[in-house]
């Protein structure tokens, strides 16, 4: 864990680094590594079997732009989140939700309206990106 200014993490996101902010002190803003999934105790040689992926697409500028200002916004109401970055992708974990950006447009899982918190405070930047579509809820 590490304590940050919220430019120096608004930074961190627009650079494509996966990053959770566990909570706020003062001014500063306490982050951490997103933790990735754990392999276990394999021998190298077992490890080495495993199909080798060709590297994917990063996100483009436009969302690593908008990234960088909804984290900033998160951060100024000192909210908790996850953000990783995928291929062409980046999705933002809040409470029980999360927020994918994908190429025109921002997709938003776990919300039941667009009045649920946090989508109030990072709206209008989405629709300034593109088309804003709240997947349904599976039962």
């Amino acid at each position: 864990m590490e304590k940050h200014t919220v430019g120096d993490v608004v930074a961190k996101v627009k650079n494509g680094e996966n990053i959770e902010v566990l909570g706020y002190d003062g001014d500063f803003v306490i982050v951490d590594k997103v933790r990735g999934i754990v392999k276990g105790d394999f021998a190298s040689e077992d490890l080495s079997e495993l199909k080798k992926r060709k590297p994917r697409a990063k996100p483009k500028k436009e969302q690593l732009i908008l990234a960088g200002e909804v984290v900033e916004r998160l951060c100024l109401a000192k909210r908790q989140f996850k953000i990783v970055f995928g291929p062409g992708e980046v999705t933002i974990r809040t409470g029980g939700g999360f927020m994918r950006v994908v190429e025109g447009g921002v997709k938003l899982a776990g919300y039941k309206t667009l009045d649920d918190d946090p989508i109030p405070l990072l709206i209008d930047l989405f629709k300034k990106y593109g088309e804003v579509k709240l997947l349904k809820v599976l039962k």
